[in-house]
């Protein structure tokens, strides 16, 4: 995982690769290349009161030609 601080109108620089978004700054905090690096970035304790609008959350930048990614998530 790597740290930047960079704008989200720079999002394709990171196509292919899963970014974190902080919300509030309208910025992208960190790189990675999979869902599970980047992971500790966007998870948060059940009991956390913050609006969801608030948090950070993970996007997977699609490559060019490529449509949006939708990810799956089933508890187990």
């Amino acid at each position: 995982m790597k740290k930047v601080n960079v704008s989200t109108k720079k999002m394709g620089d990171f196509a292919g690769k899963w970014v974190v978004i902080d919300p509030v700054k309208d910025k992208i905090i960190a790189v990675g290349e999979s869902l599970q690096e980047i992971g500790p970035l966007v998870t948060r304790p059940a009991d956390d009161k913050r609006p969801a609008g608030t948090v950070p959350f993970s996007h997977k930048v699609p490559r060019k030609g490529e449509g949006p990614y939708v990810l799956w998530i089933t508890k187990l």
